[in-house]
Formats: structure tokens, C-alpha cells, sequence
């Protein structure tokens, strides 16, 4: 259901009415067997155009969902009524119509149906119309963006060398005596490493977050230079060379700055969408009877 996810707002919008499911207009909200037949039934109308069980179910396979769950369904339904209406202010507007090709590789690439693919298309093109000239991003909204994702300040790493060595204590001891010999950890690695990279045991900066429990309260006391190990993981013996201790993967704020600005762009111009939606779906009949 992921792709249900992505795509749905599930607050119910203004001028929606509720309406309580009859027997003249509702024959059935669940497809329920009877003598052999599925039963169908209204769940919806937006104006003139109805939605029937059988297509809610349609379109729930075609988001992905492999089981009926009622919870998911209303997400889907809302998302079916949405659709009806911007395709109505889409065709008011007289917006161009969707090339098929267009909407294969948008569908493709979100991996959804085709009628998705175009329903997304629609929202996108009004998005930019009615929203995105509204949008303004500011040095403050910048800053207070990057002040509150500590990723673009980096996290605290260790620049490491290591030797692997799998299923031979002996053979790990041997290394770790060369080692404090003093002899290159290159030189040690050909002779013992049962895995080095492009015959380098330099593995580069590793986030201490990332590290291996076993490994990590050695290895962030321990000091440049230092030969910490050997520790074991599972059926492999690792020994490591701590090179610098500092700071990576942060990110300046000028260098962030244009994935920041697009960033929050996106977003206030989906909360603007959404909001003119709500707005414009009010002027409509829409009764839901599930």
C-alpha cells in the first residue's frame, strides 16, 4: 500500500456530505457473495458521475493493495473523488490534453496505472497554474530548515583501515602481532586481508552511528594510529587502523541551499494545492456512502 500512501490526503474535504446509505440508492458497500454472484453497489457520486464498489476495488488493485481493508479503501475512495473533481476543473480550464507517452513514463516511473499516471499529470499542471507563482521561500525559512536537519551538519566518523580475515583466530592473531610490530597495515592486509578492496584496506570515513556494536566503543575511544581488534561478527575476524577522527557527510549551508529552497518549494506547494482543493470541492456535490 505504499503507493496509496504517496498519493492520498485522507482529511475529508469542506462541502463534503455524508451520506447515509439507503436501500433505493446502496445495494450492497462490500462485494458480498450471494447465490454464487458478487453484489454491487454506489459508494460514492461527485455531481453527475457515480462511483461503484467494483471500482474502488478496481482501482485499489491498481495502487497495489493485495487485501480489501476498509481503512485503505476510504484513503482510495477519497482519493477517487479528488480525481472526478480535478478532472472537471482540469476540462473547465481547457487544458491540453494528456499524451498517452507522457502518461506511460509517468506511470512507469511511479510505478501506478496509466488512468493514475494521468490523474497526476492533471494535478501537477494545475498545481503550477494556481499555486507555484504564490510560493515564496525565504532566508529565514532556509535557514531554519537547515538549522533543524542535523544531516547537513555531518555526524561525528572514523577515517579506517581494515584486515577481514573469516574463521581463523590464528591466522588473525598472526596479523595483529605484524601490526604492532609496526609493520604498514597495507603490507599486513595482502599478506593476511580475505578481503580488500582493490588490494587497499583503506575503507574510507565511516559515521560512528553506523558502526558495528561490536566495534564501536573501541573504536571512538581509541586514537589515530591506533589498531583496535580483533573483533568477530558472525564467522568474520576484524581488525582496524583508526586514520583521523572528524566530522562527514555535512554539507554547507550555500552548498544546500538549492536542494533546501526545492525542497521547500515542493512543499508548500502541495499544502497550497491541497488547500485550494478543499476549497473548490465545496462548490460540489459529493456524497459519500460508505
Amino acid at each position: 500500500m505504499s503507493i496509496v500512501r504517496r498519493l492520498i490526503t485522507t482529511v475529508m474535504p469542506r462541502g463534503v456530505r455524508l451520506v447515509l446509505p439507503c436501500a433505493a440508492v446502496l445495494i450492497a458497500l462490500w462485494c458480498i457473495p450471494a447465490q454464487g454472484e458478487m453484489i454491487d453497489g454506489i459508494v460514492a457520486v461527485v455531481d453527475d458521475k457515480v462511483i461503484m464498489h467494483s471500482d474502488l476495488v478496481k482501482k485499489m488493485q491498481e495502487l497495489g493493495a493485495q487485501d480489501y481493508d476498509p481503512s485503505a479503501a476510504r484513503q482510495v475512495l477519497q482519493l477517487m473523488v479528488e480525481d472526478v473533481i480535478v478532472d472537471k476543473i482540469y476540462r473547465s480550464m481547457g487544458m491540453p490534453r494528456i499524451e498517452l507517452s507522457h502518461a506511460e513514463e509517468v506511470a512507469k516511473g511511479m510505478k501506478v496505472d496509466i488512468v493514475s499516471a494521468q490523474s497526476l499529470i492533471k494535478r501537477n499542471s494545475l498545481m503550477e497554474m494556481m499555486v507555484k507563482s504564490r510560493i515564496v521561500v525565504t532566508e529565514s525559512m532556509i535557514k531554519d530548515y537547515y538549522d533543524s536537519h542535523k544531516a547537513y551538519a555531518g555526524s561525528e566518523s572514523l577515517h579506517l583501515k581494515q584486515i577481514l580475515i573469516k574463521k581463523d583466530p590464528e591466522k588473525a592473531n598472526k596479523a595483529l602481532e605484524d601490526l604492532r610490530k609496526a609493520v604498514p597495515i597495507e603490507e599486513v592486509a595482502k599478506s593476511y586481508s580475505d578481503l580488500t578492496a582493490r588490494d587497499n584496506p583503506d575503507i574510507g570515513w565511516i559515521a560512528v552511528d553506523d558502526l558495528a556494536n561490536e566495534a564501536r566503543s573501541s573504536l571512538t575511544t581509541g586514537k589515530p594510529l591506533d589498531i583496535v581488534g580483533p573483533v568477530t561478527l558472525g564467522e568474520n575476524i576484524l581488525i582496524y587502523q583508526i586514520i583521523e577522527r572528524g566530522v562527514s557527510g555535512g554539507k554547507p549551508l550555500d552548498e544546500a541551499r538549492d536542494e533546501i529552497v526545492e525542497t521547500l518549494q515542493e512543499k508548500f506547494r502541495n499544502e497550497a494545492f491541497e488547500h485550494w482543493l478543499k476549497m473548490i470541492m465545496g462548490d460540489h456535490y459529493i456524497g459519500i456512502y460508505m
